[in-house]
């Protein structure tokens, strides 16, 4: 049954590829830009490679393989993949490509390609600043057999200024302090200053029905409507369905790349507002919750909700402290 939804997914794609808005190579690179990075940082692959390669390979985001495998290279399973497959026609019919839960591990294990493949050994010796070695050695060392494949990637490079991630000092440190401040777990805010709430949170999911669209029950939240994720779909069946470009959706929801949201979870189908709506103004935060489950539960920006408390979007908020979900931000400049 799931490789007929696939098949179904990527015949789908091909008739509606044309009217369905595309994510453009600018959008692409301020996406994924981070991802390469941080490979640069932990293998010593230029990021300006990485990006280039994967502009090319999944069509900037677009390609049926990116959107419903995450697969950003078209990396095909050989024989030592034992991880999720897709199928799909390439160089010959129904040809096996490698399925990754997020964008993430397409990116690591295309860096594990080719870091443990004997035959590109030879480009770790080249400096992360000299992406014209690296595009011709990868040519060289037969990663793709188009002749004019190392001038494809060092056009995409330059025409993208894509050499500026490879500047480690202006990039890479300051990616990683960012990394350092957001992902250390035992860093808890506790946010003090916010009254207790006078009201229970809302819930969602119990919210009426306020339309039927594509044979989808429509809610609102917040005065934005949402859908509830079913089992077995995912964001890319979601935005055919509602002719969202799934990038706009991973925009709606707060989402880096990558990231998912689990089945009975909201989807919200228009952007969040910046604040909660009446009698909400407090929210008390409970175990498990995050920022970013706050903020789909009261339909609010997540870049917002961290301004209202002068937090980072990535800080761990203590359990019972209180924060605020509706608040005039002031900015001084």
């Amino acid at each position: 049954m799931r490789k007929l939804g696939l098949f179904a997914v990527l015949v789908m794609l091909t008739i509606v590829g044309v009217a369905q808005k595309k994510m453009t190579r600018g959008e692409y690179i301020e996406v994924y830009a981070p991802l390469a990075v941080k490979e640069m940082q932990r293998t010593g692959i230029p990021a300006s490679i990485t990006l280039a390669q994967a502009c090319l390979e999944s069509n900037n985001g677009n390609s049926a393989l990116t959107l419903e495998a995450n697969n950003h290279f078209g990396i095909k399973c050989h024989t030592t993949w034992s991880g999720k497959k897709i199928y799909f026609d390439d160089d010959t019919k129904n040809e096996c490509f490698r399925v990754y839960p997020q964008a993430i591990d397409s990116y690591i294990d295309h860096s594990e390609f080719l870091k443990n493949g004997q035959r590109y050994s030879f480009l770790f010796s080249i400096p992360v600043s000299d992406y014209k070695s690296w595009a011709y050695g990868l040519q060289k060392a037969g990663y793709a057999t188009n002749p004019e494949y190392a001038q494809m990637l060092i056009r995409i490079i330059e025409d993208n200024e894509l050499y500026k991630f490879d500047n480690s000092e202006t990039y890479a440190i300051a990616l990683k302090t960012q990394e350092k401040i957001s992902a250390d777990n035992t860093k808890v805010v506790v946010v003090g200053s916010a009254p207790n709430p006078t009201v229970a949170p809302p819930v969602p999911t119990e919210n009426k029905s306020i339309k039927k669209k594509f044979g989808r029950e429509i809610y609102k939240n917040n005065g934005v409507e949402f859908i509830i994720l079913g089992e077995n779909e995912t964001m890319f069946l979601i935005s055919q369905k509602f002719s969202i470009p799934v990038w706009k959706l991973y925009i709606y929801n707060d989402l880096k790349p990558g990231q998912t949201i689990d089945p009975g979870g909201i989807v919200y189908i228009q952007p969040k507002k910046v604040r909660a709506e009446k009698p909400y103004f407090t929210h008390k935060v409970q175990k498990g919750e995050t920022l970013h489950s706050i903020s789909q539960l009261y339909g609010v920006s997540l870049q917002r909700l961290a301004k209202m408390n002068k937090v980072q979007p990535d800080n761990t908020i203590q359990e019972g402290s209180n924060i605020y979900v509706r608040k005039q931000v002031v900015q001084f400049e």
